[in-house]
């Protein structure tokens, strides 16, 4: 069996200067790195991943724990950010579905906690902040929210600025007979939640939209068209270009007039329907988070929502 000890003896190199060329470290002459990994590559030895992974303290990992909405533009583009992100850095990425299942994301964190991987980011949460800052002592943990937990990183981006003129941009063309329309409705959600805070502070307390959620794609907007239909609309403020076409298809195939339709994430879809859209920098929230995940420094790092007029 090759182990280092015998590769150091065919070399004649020490076995210290054999491990420094298995994990890449540079106090090493180019003529010992080649002659080294020559006889590596003619006895086809390949280093041992754990031991290299405990020897060096690091797994090379990260763990990101995102919900089962990955149809949902926003995910979908997060995660591209943070795949990309993630190859840049020469890291591997591991996807970890929750479902917001609260026992399942503890479960993640109990990974943290036995190193299957470096750090943790939640893209999407239901287990409170305080279980997730306990864990922080075993690596860096990411919210893409705001939080205020000095133990934790936040990467997020501010809606509120971007929902508010919309909503402002939607009162002036006269419209105040609106639907929301949500992936889920929940205050631990801070789409929800900002988005909601921007609507009543524009058309105040007492005018109630019509709130539907449990949509993450055009199908899921569709199948709820006839709920649509329950009120006298004049607007529908999606969560997705994606999502509106949902809406557009139903409209049409019911020979109904469209009410005033805004979309969300920037997306080729609404381009072409001509919508206006709310830019919630899905993208770069991935891969600023994937960066920050990396550092030792907690910070807080936000981005700006954009709406933009069609």
């Amino acid at each position: 069996m090759t182990n280092i000890r015998k590769i150091a003896k065919l070399t004649g190199y020490s076995v210290s200067s054999v491990s420094r060329v298995i994990n890449n470290h540079p106090h090493v002459s180019e003529e010992a790195r080649q002659k080294i990994l020559q006889v590596m590559e003619e006895l086809d030895y390949r280093p041992n991943i754990l031991a290299q992974e405990l020897s060096s303290g690091s797994t090379r990992r990260v763990g990101v724990v995102i919900p089962n909405t990955t149809l949902h533009p926003y995910f979908s583009q997060l995660l591209n950010g943070l795949l990309d992100a993630a190859m840049d850095h020469n890291y591997t990425l591991l996807i970890l579905p929750s479902r917001y299942d609260i026992d399942l994301e503890k479960y993640y964190l109990e990974q943290l906690r036995g190193r299957a991987f470096d750090s943790l980011i939640f893209t999407s949460r239901s287990v409170d902040l305080e279980t997730i800052a306990s864990y922080t002592k075993y690596g860096n943990i990411v919210c893409c929210e705001e939080v205020q937990d000095p133990n934790l990183s936040s990467v997020y981006v501010n809606r509120t600025h971007a929902c508010k003129t919309a909503f402002n941009w939607i009162k002036d063309q006269g419209k105040s007979r609106i639907a929301l329309l949500f992936t889920r409705k929940d205050l631990k959600s801070s789409t929800y939640r900002l988005t909601m805070e921007a609507y009543k502070e524009v058309f105040g307390e007492k005018k109630e939209p019509l709130i539907l959620d449990g949509i993450s794609t055009g199908e899921d907007a569709y199948e709820q068209g006839d709920s649509l239909l329950e009120q006298d609309l004049d607007c529908i403020f999606s969560n997705g270009d994606d999502v509106a076409t949902g809406v557009v298809r139903y409209y049409q195939e019911k020979n109904l007039e469209l009410p005033l339709l805004i979309g969300q994430e920037k997306q080729l879809t609404g381009e072409v329907l001509g919508i206006p859209t709310i830019d919630n920098k899905s993208y770069q929230l991935g891969q600023e988070s994937f960066k920050q995940a990396l550092s030792d420094e907690k910070r807080t790092i936000i981005l700006q929502s954009e709406f933009i007029i069609r």
